[in-house]
């Protein structure tokens, strides 16, 4: 669902949390911070896209008896 803290320093380049914030703001990245301890939780959905020109999968159809 969220992004984890080594995939969070892959993408900003910083291990601090509030660095790691200003990063993604600057890269135009969607996130929110937890209330509890300021860690960007941000949806990996964001970056899991189709290649261009195809559809997502879909679940196969189960009939209904």
């Amino acid at each position: 669902m969220w992004l984890n803290n080594d995939e969070l320093k892959e993408l900003t380049g910083y291990s601090q949390r509030d660095k790691q914030r200003r990063a993604l703001a600057e890269l135009g990245v969607k996130f929110r911070t937890r209330p509890a301890d300021g860690f960007p939780l941000v949806d990996r959905s964001q970056f899991e896209h189709t290649a261009p020109g195809t559809r997502p999968k879909r679940e196969p159809r189960v009939p209904i008896n």
